[in-house]
């Protein structure tokens, strides 16, 4: 069990990405109708305190996600004052671990568009 404890307060100093930060990462591989791109932007959704589990969820940023716009999934990045510009894809949600990805952080959005994702990925499940 100590061993557990050490292993995890060692993940915790390791924690370098929370909620809101804009990360380019490697999204493949994948498969069928997922995001997929080397090094592209997405948008981390948990909190501080779950990535240090050396997971994160993860929204994929785009140009394109004509689907997402159209049916409400979408949230733009234009006005919010971040050099990244495109859609956060709400419906494309996965579970990464960044490290082994090649993450890096970018920036960060306002708090009235991490609103706006969380909401929009709540009602995915209502």
């Amino acid at each position: 069990m100590e061993r557990n404890s050490a292993s995890w307060a060692r993940s915790l100093k390791r924690v370098k990405f929370n909620r809101s930060d804009i990360v380019r990462l490697n999204l493949n591989p994948t498969a069928g109708r997922e995001q997929q791109g080397d090094f592209r932007p997405a948008l981390i959704l948990t909190p501080a305190a779950y990535n240090a589990s050396g997971l994160v969820i993860i929204a994929p940023i785009t140009q394109g996600g004509d689907f997402a716009r159209y049916a409400g999934f979408a949230v733009p990045l234009s006005g919010s004052g971040t050099e990244t510009q495109g859609v956060v894809l709400c419906n494309q949600i996965r579970t990464v671990d960044l490290e082994a990805r090649g993450a890096k952080r970018i920036e960060s959005v306002p708090e009235m568009v991490i609103d706006d994702v969380l909401a929009r990925v709540q009602a995915l499940f209502e």
